[in-house]
């Protein structure tokens, strides 16, 4: 064969797309997890939630959490762990392919291949998908942002070749649309604001459709322009069938007007992003006595909030976390027995606060969609500008996107262990000072714990450290009726006297006998009946292990740092640029169309398009920045940075194509 024409016949682009996938996969090779366990409202509820779907117990009992949070990507999760996919290979592979169905789009306006090159490389590289807080941790920003890349992909893709490609191919690019709008809709609240740029693709397609109608034939092109939005209704239709099925209802009725009315009250000591301080609450206490009865709770929950607020210490929760507070105490007080009990608990604190405001014994604000978009005066508009500033200078400069080798706890190794074998990736823990280290529990059900010597050896019986036992009030619970639960949690630390041991037992011993032996396994005890011995391994590990680990994460960290650190470098100046260039490529564009020439027309629509929609992010962003808690932070704008950067490096390269065009059209 001649190489030559083998060569030729391939073509460099395609090789060079596929080296630049290849080494940003080989990037993210030992990057680990960072598991937040603490966080029930966020991380770990995504993680029980997906293990109780992977289970087939939809997002399991009802809880205060139940329809507070979208569940998209807990399922996302429970299929990656059903099919034993390591989560941040997955999602970055993901990621990737929705920097190529991007760039396809994007190929339409842009024909120079080493320009393509260029733009894949910005948007693949990008450090959101490697960052502590997106990329390692294990919630919804990394798993939205390529979902977000897939729907602005397939809808573009969609304008350019409704007209000319064939019906097959169009369903394609209508159906991923659908399939990822619909999937982001049930991940993320804020999914709104791609909206503007959807509506706007599909009404200029339709209207493209419409003015070169030849025949019927149009109209099934013209089913599948609005086929994405058929996407929202489906999946957000069949979650909601979903907790029809599992809890006899989709929502708790009168939690947002209860909500409403408890954060619309008129007080004197009012704050800012303050709509139901202490005081108040406590005021409205006398006048609902339903609210009255989670009184104590609600105050043990504003003490737990309290010190992540902007003003810790002053007795308050801000907005943001006003609702979770409400939902602790509600469920404390013992409201969130079924979906029945929640809704009649809100029912009543609605109606007996809705009375207490027509006999006036409370006033309610006035806020119009003025004072919710923070635009109703001078001050609070020059406000808005200042921060929507303020959240484009940190995106511009990639702010905080560090990787990082996440050394955890030793507080957080039971439930950073759930996140492991969900994820099917590694955290690491930096505490041993030991070959091995174990904790989790263990009790007999044939006999006292306090009458055994319970102790770590190995197969052949050697001895190397006696468990000593604390305090376990919540498997007391579960086992009242077996000796000794009440004290039955260990925590284990020993060497291996310079030899490497494949496997460790938990031996009981009464009266110099061995009674019961059990193997520990890194899911938990192996081996043993349970009428013999029943446990929990919380954690094992090998010093060994942890230091593989370790080197790897170091590694990886290194890589993606190191690309961080570019992106941080070049970040203001690509902004910048892109700016200054968007607008040089705004002014050719509009005197080639005097002239009559349209070819920039698709270019300046999908940079315009794309701008507006950040846009639209940016504004939502900043308005709750300023209305409700702190906002500014790259989890809750993690879609914006490669869309962003996308946006400016289109904008040089069609700056740039113009102004040569120009300059030869004079010659």
């Amino acid at each position: 064969m001649n190489v030559k024409k083998g060569w030729k016949r391939i073509g460099w682009f395609p090789v060079v797309i596929l080296l630049l996938s290849m080494a940003k996969l080989w990037m993210i090779r030992g990057l680990v997890i960072y598991p937040l366990p603490g966080a029930a409202c966020d991380d770990a509820l995504m993680a029980n939630w997906a293990l109780s779907i992977a289970s087939g117990n939809w997002t399991g009992p009802f809880s205060n959490y139940t329809f507070m949070k979208e569940v998209g990507f807990a399922f996302y999760l429970a299929v990656i762990y059903c099919l034993h996919l390591p989560y941040i290979f997955t999602t970055n592979l993901l990621y990737l392919f929705g920097c190529l169905i991007l760039l396809y789009a994007v190929s339409h306006v842009v024909k120079k291949k080493w320009a393509l090159c260029v733009i894949y490389a910005v948007i693949l590289f990008h450090p959101v998908m490697t960052a502590v807080q997106t990329g390692q941790r294990v919630y919804r920003n990394a798993f939205g942002t390529a979902l977000t890349l897939l729907i602005f992909g397939s809808l573009l893709n969609l304008y350019f070749e409704m007209e000319k490609g064939s019906f097959r191919r169009n369903c394609i690019w209508a159906v991923m649309a659908a399939g990822s709008l619909g999937f982001l809709w049930v991940t993320k609240s804020d999914t709104v604001w791609i909206l503007p740029f959807a509506l706007t693709v599909m009404a200029v397609t339709a209207g493209i459709l419409i003015k070169k109608r030849k025949s019927m034939k149009m109209f099934p092109k013209l089913f599948l322009v609005f086929f994405p939005f058929l996407g929202i209704f489906l999946s957000s239709k069949s979650v909601e069938l979903l907790n029809n099925i599992a809890y006899g209802s989709s929502e708790i009725a009168y939690y947002g007007p209860a909500m409403e009315i408890l954060t619309g009250v008129e007080a004197e000591d009012s704050a800012e992003n303050i709509s139901l301080s202490r005081e108040t609450f406590f005021r409205l206490c006398q006048c609902s006595p339903t609210l009255d009865t989670v009184k104590e709770a609600m105050e043990r929950e504003m003490d737990k909030y309290d010190p992540y607020d902007t003003h810790p210490g002053d007795g308050n929760v801000e907005d943001g976390w006003i609702g979770w507070a409400l939902l602790g105490a509600v469920d404390s007080a013992g409201y969130y027995k079924d979906c029945q009990t929640a809704g009649q608990f809100y029912q009543k604190v609605y109606e007996e606060l809705n009375a207490a405001a027509k006999q006036g014994q409370i006033k309610l604000r006035d806020k119009s969609v003025l004072d919710a978009c923070h635009i109703s005066s001078s001050k609070e508009r020059k406000e808005l500008l200042g921060t929507i500033g303020e959240i484009w200078r940190f995106v511009a400069s990639n702010r905080d996107m560090f990787s990082d080798t996440c050394a955890l706890a030793e507080d957080d190794i039971a439930g950073s262990q759930t996140f492991e074998r969900l994820t099917g990736n590694h955290a690491y823990y930096d505490m041993f000072d030991t070959d091995y280290y174990c904790m989790g529990w263990i009790i007999y059900p044939q006999y006292d714990l306090e009458e055994l010597e319970v102790y770590v050896e190995d197969a052949e019986g050697n001895q190397y450290i006696r468990l000593d036992f604390e305090e376990s009030e919540d498997v007391k619970e579960s086992y009242p009726y077996v000796q000794g639960a009440e004290k039955c949690r260990f925590l284990a630390e020993w060497n291996g006297n310079g030899k490497d041991i494949p496997e460790f037992f938990i031996a009981a011993y009464q009266d110099g006998q061995k009674v019961v032996s059990a193997r520990i396994a890194e899911t938990g005890l192996a081996d043993v009946q349970e009428e013999d011995c029943i446990g929990s391994v919380d954690g094992f590990f090998r010093k060994k292990g942890q230091q593989a680990v370790r080197r790897e994460a170091q590694e990886a960290v290194r890589r993606c740092n190191g690309v961080f650190r570019v992106y941080q470098f070049f970040g203001n100046v690509l902004a910048w640029t892109g700016l200054i260039a968007y607008l040089a490529f705004t002014v050719t564009a509009f005197l080639e169309w005097k002239n009559k020439k349209y070819g920039t027309v698709n270019p300046w629509l999908v940079i315009t398009g794309i701008g507006m929609s950040l846009l639209v992010l940016i504004l939502g962003v900043a308005v709750t920045h300023l209305e409700k808690c702190p906002s500014i932070n790259y989890m809750y704008l993690s879609a914006a940075y490669p869309l962003f950067n996308l946006a400016a490096v289109l904008s040089i390269i069609k700056c740039i194509e113009s102004l040569a065009g120009k300059r030869k059209w004079k010659k």
